[in-house]
């Protein structure tokens, strides 16, 4: 599909960012922490589809593989 590569490339940055400020990590770090999960291979495989998800559910599947609350407001 065209555009694949940058949708995705968008959620790791924009999923990392996010991370990052809930953790009071640094972005580099956060993306260290995504780019290792099970979330980041789905979304990475193009087969899947999982890339053409909003943003807030990739993030959310991210959250619950890691074990946190995600955020309601």
């Amino acid at each position: 599909m065209k555009g694949y590569k940058f949708l995705v490339d968008s959620k790791i940055a924009r999923i990392s960012e996010a991370y990052a400020n809930k953790k009071s990590i640094s972005i580099d770090e956060a993306m260290k922490i995504f780019i290792g999960s099970a979330t980041f291979r789905v979304l990475n495989d193009e087969k899947t589809g999982l890339y053409l998800e909003v943003l807030e559910y990739v993030y959310d599947m991210f959250l619950e593989e890691m074990g946190e609350c995600i955020d309601e407001t």
